[in-house]
């Protein structure tokens, strides 16, 4: 396989199975045997509607897709500047290794330097061998951790009695 054969485009409507697909494939990595929570139609509705959620490309090869990422934008508050955030990346297992992901994240790169993005930052769970692949590419491991805040503790913090908000 050579660099050559790759293609990676922007993402279209029509991508949203395949983007579920994909999504499916990078749930089993993490949580073998586990449901995506999501749906291709959820996915036409969040990627590709009036305010879209996410953006995404597609890496082909032989117009076959092979892999993609989702990215959005986020703020860098301390900065005062946009960033764009790595939501997924995945490439189909007999494509690893060949370049596809390194040609996803560059165009990710590109979005960014043409919008003025001021940084890509993504999370990664620790000691999975994306990290490696990560730091290969230039990303450094902050070591921040990750929080997360859902379901039942979610809504009790939000049922806490708040000021009033504009």
């Amino acid at each position: 396989m050579t660099a050559l054969e790759l293609n990676i485009r922007k993402a279209v409507i029509g991508d949203a199975e395949t983007i579920f697909r994909f999504m499916a494939g990078l749930v089993d990595d993490h949580l073998p045997g586990q449901a995506p929570w999501t749906s291709p139609e959820r996915l036409r509705n969040d990627g590709f509607g009036p305010d879209p959620l996410f953006e995404a490309f597609i890496a082909e090869r032989a117009e076959r897709p092979i892999g993609f990422v989702s990215f959005f934008r986020g703020y860098a508050g301390w900065r005062g500047k946009p960033m764009g955030i790595v939501h997924a990346l995945y490439v189909s297992p007999p494509e690893r290794r060949s370049g596809a992901a390194r040609r996803l994240m560059a165009a990710v790169a590109q979005t960014a330097r043409e919008r003025g993005w001021e940084r890509i930052e993504l999370f990664v769970e620790e000691d999975r061998p994306a990290l490696r692949f990560y730091e290969s590419i230039g990303m450094r491991d902050l070591s921040h951790r990750h929080l997360r805040l859902e379901g039942e503790a979610l809504l009790g913090l939000a049922a806490q009695d708040t000021p009033a908000r504009n």
